[in-house]
């Protein structure tokens, strides 16, 4: 043989090897991705003859497959109560594809992960249709009833709450309004579906967007939880250090930053950095950004979770929160409460009020406490993990204290129970409305959960979020 016909060879086995690797890595290791991606139409459609199992939140039912009887799109998916679990369950439809949970455990709910192969054997022997595995999610539905009636009664426009075991991140609550009813998208008639996502995609607020993990908001005076444990970290402040706190703080510019009507005491002179921080003094904390400048802030924010998308699920995370990092001059200041250019979604500073709960380790939330096959064997369990570490535990436990203080005798005072504890935050939009938060944790003196609302609307955060906090945490049964 040649030397040219024999490097042909070589190189033609090369090429046949190279087939044969790419083959075997295609219907092996990618064989569940490729089969669950959802540009594969076919596929997808293919779904609805199948009998795509259950989710569940507590011994709720808040989406099954019902069997129709037809030949061809057999199942038809269905939402109980769609309007309070459609954040949680997410859909399953024709036009949309595929959200929230159903996306997250879409192998398992269908039927095709892996896990799930032995069953289907066993299926085929007795002559018994394939099931999906049933998703058994972190979500306490006697809260999740009690805070969506809450944020629905609370405003016309945007509001969301969501409640996290601050030991482990499983979510218990993630209520977002305006909803939507998932079974108006779930038909199987794709002509009324892709009609019915439309208008859904139009509406006003947007009601397809979860807001308590997708959406942001300027989180007002709830930053400060940030920005105090900014100034205790880097500047070496203790809860009892003296900051000032004049009645009006000239910003870079010349212009003003006012404290807010509610703010108590915060006229001038100084105050303890607990009492400035209960009466939520703004030109304490605008000050204190300033001081400390935009890279130190920004650093501190970080390591609060800003900046990143925080993983929830599988092919489910959350939006981003943002605190800017081209910024100067007076927007550094008002950076400090949480204005300007700040933004985070109300899971951000649930996050931020766990790090100080749970000594400044934040756990990654997640929705899926585990998953059972059809014949209720157990496939998959959480296994809490640390999401990061915000801050240090000298740090929280001062957190702990200036949190409680602020429903005893400071913003949130009369406002909330005294057994939960927390920051209120008003943020002005420069709109005919005010974002209205309350981030907390409770009890105050053992923190079970932390959690977050917003609602918006005209007054203050303790006024409008307060009564939801409430209704919250007492339907969650905490003690």
């Amino acid at each position: 043989m040649n030397k040219t016909l024999r490097r042909t060879t070589i190189f033609a086995l090369l090429l046949v090897l190279a087939l044969m690797v790419n083959i075997t890595y295609l219907q092996g290791a990618q064989e569940q991705k490729l089969r669950d991606d959802p540009l594969n139409v076919r596929h997808f459609l293919a779904q609805f003859n199948r009998n795509r199992g259950p989710i569940m939140a507590g011994g709720t039912v808040i989406a099954r497959s019902r069997d129709t009887g037809k030949k061809d799109f057999r199942y038809q998916r269905e939402y109980p109560e769609s309007e309070v679990f459609a954040p949680v369950t997410g859909y399953f439809a024709p036009s949309g594809g595929v959200t929230g949970v159903e996306a997250a455990a879409d192998g398992l709910l269908a039927g095709t992960d892996p896990r799930l192969t032995v069953q289907h054997w066993f299926d085929a022997i007795v002559g018994r249709t394939d099931q999906g595995a049933t998703v058994h999610t972190t979500i306490d539905p006697d809260a999740q009833r009690a805070t969506y009636d809450a944020l629905r009664a609370s405003t016309s426009r945007r509001a969301a709450a969501i409640a996290i075991d601050v030991r482990t991140g499983a979510i218990k609550v993630m209520a977002s309004f305006p909803s939507f009813d998932a079974n108006s998208i779930a038909v199987h008639d794709m002509t009324t579906s892709a009609k019915a996502y439309k208008r859904l995609l139009k509406a006003s607020g947007s009601p397809l967007i979860d807001k308590a993990i997708d959406e942001s908001f300027a989180p007002g005076s709830t930053f400060k939880i940030i920005t105090a444990a900014a100034g205790m970290d880097e500047k070496g402040l203790t809860k009892d250090s003296l900051v000032d706190t004049p009645g009006v703080l000239t910003l870079p510019s010349g212009n003003p930053l006012h404290n807010d009507a509610d703010s108590g005491p915060c006229n001038g002179g100084r105050l303890p950095l607990i009492t400035a921080f209960a009466q939520s003094c703004n030109s304490t904390f605008g000050k204190l950004a300033l001081d400390m400048g935009q890279k130190t802030l920004g650093a501190e924010a970080s390591g609060f979770g800003f900046g990143r998308h925080i993983p929830i699920e599988n092919d489910l995370r959350s939006a981003a929160s943002v605190y800017p990092k081209d910024m100067g001059g007076d927007d550094v200041g008002r950076s400090g409460i949480g204005q300007g250019s700040v933004s985070a979604t109300p899971l951000q500073m649930a996050l931020a009020a766990a790090a100080a709960a749970n000594g400044g380790v934040v756990m990654k939330p997640y929705l899926i406490q585990r998953v059972t096959a059809p014949d209720q064997s157990e496939i998959q369990v959480a296994s809490p993990k640390e999401l990061l570490r915000a801050t240090s535990a000298q740090t929280a436990s001062q957190l702990r204290d200036m949190m409680r203080e602020v429903v005893a005798s400071g913003t949130g005072a009369g406002k909330v129970s005294g057994d939960i504890a927390g920051k209120t935050g008003t943020a002005e939009t420069g709109l005919s409305y005010n974002e209205r938060w309350f981030a907390g944790f409770a009890p105050a003196d053992n923190p079970k959960i932390a959690f977050a609302v917003v609602t918006e609307g005209s007054g203050f955060g303790a006024d409008a979020a307060g009564p939801i906090v409430n209704r919250m945490v007492q339907a969650l049964g905490v003690r």
